[in-house]
């Protein structure tokens, strides 16, 4: 999920997070944060040379990056953070999975980012793969107070080397912002900064140079979205799409509404080098509106949506709803298709015009549950899938599963990981703790993933 509205269009909100950074540091607990963040950084100094080591799979976390290799068959894990009710842990590990040989490699490499969530990552085929890294946050044990990155990393990942690349004139700090490779190019938009008292959401957008390492921010003409977190993104010839997406208000000093957006634009580029928005409009079978859902590119112009949440708030509580759905965008009729999933032996390919009539007996049942804030990547004609969040009562159940589905066949998804049975470690929230933070402040917490 994610945070904010209104029709200023983030007009100033770039420099109202300036002052809300600076302001009130101490009541915040901000200082404490910097203190724990440096903490890190400085025992991270320790590691001095690349090291690797077969491991098991990541333990259960959500809002972590998850990258394929841009030469390799592999899988880069990337942060993330994992609640359990009481305690909020915040990671900055590095995990390889070999697609091949089914096997998980920890990796240490000298001078990592600090530990973060909601980040957004990136990868290239160039010198030998790199690794991008921006933004994301870094959340306080109690989950209370949030310190939000605006600081860029590129990691050698065949050199195993990470490197803080200082350029002037990006984004302010932020985390559930979105971030795709745009020809020679990084393109961000988006996000949230969050402190105890207020939040601000963006829609402004940023192109950063692979060449020259430099930032450009954008400044396209018309109406484009309004500010928001948690959106996907889609390259399509013309530019770049944003789906969606999170904001919330104040309704009044102690209540805050969310709004799970369910627009589309389209940011297109123009020759000289300027860029408009326009709105899309779209056909088809198109998902109910929702927050969370995760986004990959499936074949030709397709783009796969999985998952996501409605929630349906009120002043006193918040109900959900799940997903464990697939949907299809066609990036240039911008129709949508529901996708089915079939039995083995079954062979489906993704239609022309619809799906068509599928009988009940046909419809594969063995699926992910459903969840939202799972991660997304495709490797060569397969999806992976991992993790997320879903939730059991009044308990936050983070995954760690992994699964893969064939896209050329869609007619079996198959697990390659069960998650891990975290129920025991869950700490139930006590009574006093309910009225002041817990609720509100684990709404704070979902909304950067994805990512």
């Amino acid at each position: 999920m994610g945070k904010k509205n209104k029709k200023e269009k983030g007009k100033g909100a770039e420099k109202a997070a300036q002052k809300l950074a600076k302001k009130d540091r101490k009541a915040e607990g901000m200082e404490d944060l910097e203190a724990m963040i440096a903490q890190f950084k400085e025992e991270d100094k320790q590691r001095t040379t690349f090291t690797e080591e077969v491991s098991s799979h990541p333990t259960p976390r959500t809002n972590l990056s998850v990258t394929t290799h841009p030469d390799k068959d592999e899988l880069i894990f990337f942060g993330g953070e994992y609640f359990n009710g009481k305690k909020t842990t915040v990671f900055n590990d590095l995990f390889v999975y070999n697609i091949k040989k089914s096997k998980w490699m920890k990796q240490s490499v000298p001078n990592p980012p600090p530990p973060r969530c909601a980040h957004q990552a990136v990868a290239v085929a160039k010198e030998g793969g790199q690794l991008w890294v921006f933004g994301g946050e870094f959340a306080s044990p109690n989950n209370l107070q949030f310190y939000h990155y605006k600081d860029l990393w590129v990691l050698n990942l065949k050199e195993h080397k990470w490197d803080q690349i200082k350029a002037k004139g990006g984004p302010s700090q932020r985390s559930g912002h979105r971030m795709v490779v745009y020809k020679q190019n990084i393109f961000v938009f988006g996000g949230f900064h969050e402190s105890h008292k207020n939040f601000i959401y963006f829609n402004d957008c940023y192109l950063f140079s692979l060449s020259d390492y430099t930032w450009a921010k954008l400044s396209p003409t018309g109406s484009g979205p309004c500010p928001r977190s948690a959106c996907q993104l889609a390259v399509t010839q013309d530019g770049v799409l944003i789906i969606g997406g999170y904001s919330k208000v104040k309704v009044n000093k102690e209540v805050d509404k969310g709004t799970s957006h369910s627009d589309i634009f389209l940011l297109r580029e123009k020759p000289g080098n300027k860029w408009s928005w326009e709105k899309v409009k779209e056909t088809g079978n198109k998902p109910w509106p929702r927050s969370g859902f995760s986004v990959a590119p499936i074949s030709g112009n397709r783009v796969g949506f999985f998952g996501g949440v409605c929630d349906d708030e009120d002043e006193e509580e918040i109900k959900s709803l799940f997903f464990n759905s697939m949907h299809c965008l066609d990036t240039v009729s911008y129709r949508w298709f529901n996708v089915e999933f079939y039995k083995k032996g079954k062979e489906k390919k993704l239609p022309e015009d619809d799906v068509g009539d599928v009988k009940d007996d046909e419809v594969m049942k063995i699926l992910p549950c459903p969840r939202m804030n799972s991660s997304l990547a495709v490797k060569k004609h397969t999806m992976y899938l991992f993790g997320g969040v879903v939730e059991d009562g009044d308990k936050q159940v983070t995954l760690n599963d992994l699964w893969s589905i064939d896209l050329r066949k869609l007619n079996s998804w198959d697990q390659i990981l069960e998650a891990d049975d975290t129920g025991a470690d869950w700490f139930e929230e006590e009574e006093e703790e309910e009225e002041g933070s817990s609720e509100e402040e684990m709404e704070v917490d979902e909304p950067g993933c994805s990512g």
